[in-house]
């Protein structure tokens, strides 16, 4: 027998054990643990099939299922190939994606696809980048959208073989997978564990010295779950449970959350938007080593943070962030930088996983009424009862109540941070012009750690006055000043258990924009705000209109967090500058200054 002849037998062999094998990789599941969106796939045979976009939480989980998004990839082919696909004339046939793997499928042919393949590792690739892991050559990449299958890749650990036999052996399709070079922080399926509902106890003997033993089988079954972990302990393990609010800042979170379920196991990717954060972060109590990476603004990072509280985690897992919001503070304090920029998540995870953990102080807000004040427009209650970054009243906190009804009310035109910003920009020039808070010195009293800064705030007629946690404030800017500049003050620190208190007249706050800081009045513990009539305040950039009210600030606690290692950027601590940050900042500055010249 030639050597032609031999290489065509083996080449027909190998195609025959391929078919066999063609469903993708049996990952697990996605991202929610909130109800299930499906979509109905047309079937010939029986009642229409769902279709999968989300991971199935419930008791009727099947391990393998594909996560189905919709997709614009027309010129794709059909993952079953010519001779089983069902659609084989209509080029613009509707077609899905899986998320875990990225086949792609028509959406006539999924139920095929469950009939006639396995479970396994392997995908067939059409188009396939980087180098063979046999031979180290190149993928050679078709044209024309050709059928021709040119690689054999893993969904798990990314390894990519030419579709030949000298490459790619038949006894590799059962192989153990490493899962690649992220390995030290995916969740490895083995660990996640479907449970058995418990049986009913409806037909058990009346006896009365079983009565207790009843009531606790009855609790135990209302809290039961069809998925628990299982994890194995390892000191080079550091899996990362990530959260993503698609809705955070110019909408990227759609496109980062696909990212990560094709880098991670899915059933550690969750989507915010789902809902199932609290039993998320109860799924995963146990696992140790645990990290988050909270994928989203600083609003999302603080929600994720009360969530921990509330489940009382202990040791509390650290928490990093990936800025997707419009200011960013917290993530720049941590080294986060002040927006994704389209990093390859491999590098993410990677800073995630090497970083070191910090402390972060974090302060209650207590809000009393006022009776003795007649009644005004206002609410009672702040929109959050901790923060993390800062308090406000005054005029920032109405340029950012602005922002929150437009958008509230179309929220089509916020769709990116450049955006956000320039309306930030408009809607402080604007309220500059009509000067809503000029009296605000008038209407408040401020008494930090016994002291009353009353006298000072009225002497110096504050608009905006900010109780800060953090250097960052106002999308990057520093209003405490530099460490080197204090005098009288210690520098700024976010886990020293001290909240500095600083105070903005018109002019300072246009200087601030381009590197200036306010009035410095207090470094403090205890906080007691009253205020005597309806103004904006707001709380880590959440905004509301609080009628008169007292308030007591006090410390909470302290979160882990993950700071990223960075390279020395300056003796100053700033971060590199970016183009959205500029722009706006010194529009505004600039309109401002003119305006209080034109004013003397």
């Amino acid at each position: 027998m030639d050597k032609e002849t031999l290489e065509e037998k083996l080449k027909g062999l190998a195609f025959r054990k391929q078919t066999s094998y063609r469903k993708a990789i049996s990952r697990s599941g996605l991202q929610h643990l909130g109800p299930l969106n499906a979509a109905q796939v047309p079937s010939n045979n029986g009642p229409a099939k769902e279709l999968r976009t989300s991971v199935d939480w419930t008791e009727n989980a099947v391990n393998g299922d594909h996560l189905w998004l919709e997709t614009s990839c027309s010129g794709d082919l059909c993952y079953l190939g010519e001779d089983t696909c069902l659609v084989k004339t209509a080029k613009s046939a509707p077609r899905r994606k899986c998320a875990a793997c990225k086949i792609v499928v028509h959406t006539a042919c999924i139920e095929q696809l469950d009939k006639s393949t396995l479970r396994h590792h392997w995908v067939h690739r059409r188009r396939q980048e980087g180098k063979c892991r046999q031979c180290g050559k190149s993928f050679q990449q078709k044209f024309f959208h050709s059928k021709e299958i040119i690689a054999i890749s893993c969904s798990w650990c990314k390894q990519a073989f030419h579709n030949k036999v000298t490459c790619f052996m038949l006894h590799q399709i059962e192989e153990p997978c490493s899962l690649g070079a992220h390995a030290g922080v995916i969740v490895p399926p083995s660990w996640i564990i479907k449970v058995r509902k418990p049986l009913n106890s409806a037909r058990r003997k009346k006896r009365t010295s079983f009565k207790r033993r009843t009531s606790k089988k009855g609790l135990d079954e209302s809290k039961w779950r069809p998925f628990m972990l299982k994890p194995l302990p390892s000191p080079l393990m550091k899996p990362i449970l990530v959260f993503v609010n698609p809705k955070s800042g110019g909408n990227q979170g759609t496109k980062v959350l696909q990212m990560f379920m094709w880098i991670l196991n899915p059933r550690q990717v969750f989507d915010l938007s789902q809902g199932g954060l609290r039993e998320a972060l109860e799924l995963y109590r146990k696992v140790p080593n645990l990290r988050i990476l909270a994928c989203g603004g600083d609003g999302t990072v603080g929600w994720i943070l009360s969530t921990l509280d509330e489940l009382q985690m202990n040791p509390q897992p650290p928490v990093a962030v990936l800025p997707l919001g419009t200011g960013n503070d917290l993530a720049r304090t941590l080294n986060w930088g002040g927006g994704y920029t389209d990093e390859p998540v491999s590098k993410v995870l990677c800073h995630v996983e090497d970083g070191s953990v910090v402390q972060l102080d974090r302060w209650n807000l207590l809000v009393e009424n006022s009776p003795a004040q007649p009644p005004e427009e206002g609410t009672q209650k702040l929109p959050l009862n901790v923060f993390n970054n800062y308090f406000s009243l005054g005029f920032d906190a109405h340029v950012t109540l602005e922002f929150h009804e437009s958008r509230e009310a179309n929220p089509e035109k916020f769709n990116s941070r450049f955006r956000n910003k320039m309306f930030y920009a408009g809607a402080a020039f604007s309220d500059f012009l009509q000067r809503s808070s000029r009296d605000l010195s008038k209407h408040v009293k401020v008494v930090c750690d016994g002291t009353d800064l009353t006298p000072k705030i009225q002497e110096l007629k504050f608009q905006c006055i900010v109780f800060l946690n953090i250097p960052r404030y106002c999308a990057g800017t520093m209003p405490w000043g530099n460490t080197g500049d204090h005098r009288d003050f210690e520098p700024q620190r976010h886990d020293d258990g001290c909240i500095e208190v600083i105070g903005f007249t018109m002019a300072s706050l246009a200087a601030l924009q381009v590197g200036g800081h306010g009035e410095r009045l207090h470094q403090c513990r205890e906080v007691v705000l009253t205020t005597f009539k309806t103004v904006p305040v707001q709380v880590d950039g959440e905004p509301c209109r609080l009628a008169p009210s007292t308030l007591h600030i006090s410390l909470r606690n302290q979160a882990n967090m993950v700071q990223k290692s960075k390279r020395r950027t300056s003796e100053t601590g700033q971060q590199p500058l970016n183009v959205l940050d500029l722009f706006p900042r010194d529009l505004l500055a600039l309109l401002m200054i003119v305006k209080s010249d034109a004013r003397m």
